[in-house]
């Protein structure tokens, strides 16, 4: 390496650039300093949402690598990604001091206008608005009137053209007839009425792994899990009227009523205005696909859990030897278990076959892996379109 080094070789390969900042992410001390010192590497190129190999190496903490990007690479510590997130922003949210006190130390700010805690729901933001807007002549992605509507409309909103122009006019400060990303995210409670800003569903037989995957989501991704089960099972808990209906239902291993389990989720999701919700065991038929769509507007996505029956049953009898009195089920036997799969696959066909007719995108993964297994999957699908998710329009043009 030194003999190379000395006759001026550098590294040729063209994805260092990804390596660079994947190997950030990670925390691959020796592959960042490999690629500062032989590669032919722009410390400040982002990924595509403009995320630094700085942002990202503080997002996760690794204060050896912050060090030396701030140190070594002379990264720049206050650029911002497509949010307006800046490194600081990211060590704050994960709560790495020593981070924080290496890009302070090399005079890093925070972003004001941009809270620590608001990262996740500014990205389930400018996704929706990347989904409904358009690039226009000036190069930024924007949205009309016309284009808010189908966004209401799309969200289970049914409003009068009047209505629309009225909460435009409201967004749009500079009365240009149009409105950017940020009037956007900083009116979207205007226009989302205290709404998801999109919904992924996670679908599945019992014991598949949906709860385990859906944590998972939630951690490394910043969504915001609502179980139906759980939600039945909190009424139970709580011994309301609707509980005690809900418990004989669930001890039959019978379906509850699509009204009660969308009142339910309805209720649970004005909580979270404007973030990206992840439903878990839901929907259970066609009703409640049919409900959902009408009443919450049409999901983003379906993660589909394959797995086998055998697995199933295996997975629900060994939750139930294993589960302490307080994390008891009393569903969690073999008689309802066997009910509960047949219930699924009585519906499961009729509810994909909607979600398919009301192009919903459908992702199947194999549930029969073990948690780990499943989680390699939804990654590697992750990286595979990582290159497809660009703005339209993005040549490296930064959006205001």
């Amino acid at each position: 390496i030194k003999f190379l080094k000395s006759q001026g070789g550098i590294f040729g390969s063209p994805s260092q650039a990804n390596n660079f900042i994947t190997a950030a992410s990670e925390g691959d001390y020796e592959e960042v300093k490999a690629l500062l010192d032989f590669g032919n590497i722009d410390v400040n190129q982002g990924d595509y949402d403009k995320r630094t190999a700085l942002h990202l190496a503080a997002g996760e903490g690794h204060a050896k690598v912050v060090e030396l990007l701030c140190h070594e690479g002379r990264a720049s510590v206050n650029v911002q990604d497509r949010w307006g997130n800046r490194p600081l922003d990211d060590a704050y949210q994960a709560s790495a001091k020593d981070c924080i006190k290496i890009l302070q130390d090399f005079g890093a700010e925070g972003n004001a206008e941009s809270p620590h805690d608001s990262f996740d729901n500014q990205e389930a933001l400018f996704d929706l608005m990347h989904q409904y807007g358009k690039i226009r002549k000036n190069g930024q992605l924007t949205m009309d009137w016309h284009d808010a509507k189908d966004l209401l409309e799309a969200i289970g909103e049914k409003p009068t053209d009047a209505c629309v122009k009225k909460l435009f006019e409201v967004a749009d400060v500079d009365n240009d007839g149009i409105i950017n990303a940020k009037e956007f995210i900083a009116n979207s409670d205007t226009f989302l009425a205290g709404r998801p800003a999109s919904i992924i569903l996670v679908v599945g037989g019992p014991g598949s792994g949906k709860g385990v995957l859906s944590s998972r989501l939630v951690k490394e991704c910043g969504l915001v899990h609502l179980s139906s089960g759980d939600l039945l099972r909190d009424e139970v808990a709580r011994g309301t009227a609707l509980g005690k209906q809900v418990d004989e239902i669930m001890k039959r291993g019978e379906l509850v009523s699509s009204a009660i389990i969308v009142t339910l989720i309805q209720k649970h999701m004005k909580d979270h205005p404007g973030k990206r919700i992840l439903l878990d065991g839901f929907p259970r038929s066609q009703e409640n696909a049919q409900d959902l769509v009408t009443l919450c507007g049409k999901p983003e996505l379906a993660l589909h859990l394959n797995c086998d029956d055998t697995i199933l049953l295996e997975r629900i009898m060994h939750r139930a030897a294993s589960a302490s009195d307080e994390d008891s089920r009393s569903d969690d036997n073999f008689h309802t278990a066997l009910q509960r799969i047949r219930a699924y696959h009585k519906y499961q066909t009729v509810t994909l076959d909607f979600l398919r007719e009301q192009h919903v995108p459908i992702v199947y993964l194999d549930g029969s892996a073990t948690m780990d297994g499943v989680w390699s999957q939804v990654v590697a699908i992750g990286r595979m379109m990582r290159s497809a998710v660009r703005l339209p329009g993005d040549n490296k043009k930064t959006l205001n």
